[in-house]
């Protein structure tokens, strides 16, 4: 998907075929159309890459909020990211180098011949790998450009090479060439990357405060002898986590602790009736039981 594609190809090498220019200003026009050409396929490429690897770094971020395990989302997250910018980092040489000079690594010219229409044409497949290419590759004097698009600032005049002839810069000015595009992508994938940051912990935020407002007490009838009775239940088991049965009962006794409205209303707990006495009954000893249990998960 990231690969050059064989019109954005063959638009670039019509741009590189030989013509007879006869002034300096012809031929500047033509590098300059060079230039021009190889930036317009190339920056929508990158421009998909990087959002490729935000949108890959959004994953891992939600990964590692949903996980927990992780102390610092952003940086684990950036961490998981950067063999697949390394990967973008290769690509973008090779993708220089394939639309420079025709071939590279990964594709290679085996051979040239003419066109003729309903004419059937053969090329002999070489049985020896050819050899690739070098890998202090130098780039074109034309696709050297001072700009943001290509990530190289202002430099002193006499370090700026003639970009007015057919020749190759020297491994300095490619390596600067290079240089110049990883810093472009890294920017902007840094940019794109705090934006994602950002609408994550957004979004974030907002389902905790979604999940705070359905967490709040419901406030029926009753509810405020519901929190004393949990908090008389918590009390007792502070002092000491294993009473249950009738020793539990016999110290919600001893703090005068007042059963819930529903079971008052309901008949279920008669007037001057103990914690002790609701015991024996069966009903309200399952009660008991789950109140219980509800102000242990309520703490």
């Amino acid at each position: 998907m990231l690969y050059l594609t064989m019109a954005s190809q063959n638009s670039i090498l019509r741009s590189r075929q030989k013509q007879s220019w006869p002034t300096r200003k012809s031929r500047r026009g033509l590098l300059r159309y060079r230039s021009s050409t190889f930036y317009r396929h190339f920056i929508p490429l990158r421009k998909q890459a990087v959002e490729l690897l935000a949108d890959t770094y959004r994953r891992y971020f939600k990964v590692a909020v949903a996980s927990k395990v992780h102390g610092n989302p952003d940086l684990w997250a950036k961490e998981q990211l950067r063999p697949a910018i390394s990967l973008v980092i290769d690509w973008m040489r090779d993708w220089y180098i394939l639309a420079c000079d025709g071939e590279n690594r990964s594709l290679r010219r085996l051979g040239s011949m003419k066109f003729i229409p309903e004419e059937t044409v053969s090329l002999s497949i070489p049985t020896s790998r050819p050899p690739a290419p070098p890998r202090s590759w130098r780039a074109p004097t034309w696709l050297f450009a001072i700009s943001p698009l290509s990530g190289i600032g202002p430099l002193k005049p006499q370090h700026v090479p003639a970009r007015d002839y057919e020749e190759k810069l020297g491994e300095a000015h490619t390596r600067l060439l290079l240089g110049g595009a990883r810093r472009v992508l890294l920017s902007s994938l840094a940019s794109l990357i705090e934006s994602v940051r950002n609408e994550e912990i957004a979004e974030g935020s907002a389902i905790r405060g979604n999940q705070q407002e359905r967490r709040r007490p419901n406030k029926r009838k009753g509810w405020e002898q519901r929190l004393k009775l949990y908090d008389a239940i918590r009390k007792v088991l502070n002092g000491d986590p294993t009473l249950q049965g009738m020793e539990f009962c016999n110290e919600l006794d001893k703090r005068h602790a007042s059963p819930l409205l529903d079971w008052t209303e309901r008949g279920e707990w008669r007037d001057g009736l103990t914690w002790k006495e609701a015991w024996d009954n069966p009903n309200l000893r399952r009660k008991i039981r789950r109140v219980r249990q509800e102000a242990q998960k309520a703490s």
